[in-house]
């Protein structure tokens, strides 16, 4: 256990100065959420300081998909415009018209004016509070315009099954067209009972196109620039 602890310390002091582990669940979408916010998740400790992550082992036992879309709510998205499908849970929110496709790490509902994609992205200690809470992306693309706005949400994982689940809005990514906005929330306080409304905050505006992000170094290829994993 002691040579353990060693190891993990010697990782952690190797990786970069702060950084946290990561259970990372959904890799494509973690990396883009980190392409996003870059900053953000530097300053909270999700990515070393050149922008590597460390991957901590699990989180691959649940089936998060068919938990988040019979127990979390979707008030988090009651101030998107195009939502109109009421529910106490995402299944509820269904309509006749409605169909959804449930996945072991997220689900696909669409609605006859919008389709919901959501994703479960990974385990993160998200406000240094030494608790872990589950990091979401929800993405929300309305049937016509060139709108499309990406929720990622902070829930705390259920305490007992079929617990209702409410979810804490920790930032916002809008695009019209090519033109995108990052709204980030300065969240310290990750309550049970969710905060879905991101108050007023600063805004970070991001144009077309995003930082360069590699995959963990192979054997046969040469290290290029941008997000790399670091398994423990």
């Amino acid at each position: 256990m002691t040579r353990f602890l060693l190891l993990l310390c010697a990782a952690f002091l190797l990786a970069g100065c702060g950084a946290k582990g990561v259970t990372v669940v959904d890799k494509p979408g973690f990396v883009t959420m980190s392409q996003r916010m870059p900053q953000e998740m530097k300053a909270r400790g999700l990515l070393t300081d050149d922008g590597s992550y460390i991957s901590l082992p699990g989180g691959g036992g649940e089936n998060y998909g068919e938990i988040l879309f019979r127990q979390l709510s979707p008030e988090f998205l009651f101030n998107d415009r195009g939502h109109v499908y009421l529910g106490s849970t995402f299944a509820a929110t269904r309509t006749p018209s409605s169909h959804a496709t449930v996945r072991k790490t997220g689900f696909t509902i669409v609605h006859p004016t919008q389709t919901i994609n959501l994703a479960m992205l990974g385990i993160v200690d998200w406000n240094n509070d030494e608790k872990d809470e589950w990091l979401i992306a929800c993405d929300v693309r309305p049937h016509l315009g060139f709108e499309s706005r990406t929720y990622y949400v902070l829930v705390p994982p259920p305490l007992r099954k079929g617990e209702p689940l409410q979810a804490t809005v920790a930032a916002v990514y809008e695009c019209y067209g090519l033109a995108c906005k990052l709204t980030v929330r300065d969240s310290r306080a990750i309550p049970r009972v969710g905060e879905g409304e991101l108050p007023p905050t600063d805004v970070h505006d991001a144009l077309p196109g995003m930082e360069g992000v590699t995959e963990p170094p192979r054997p046969d290829s040469t290290p290029r620039s941008g997000l790399q994993e670091r398994s423990l």
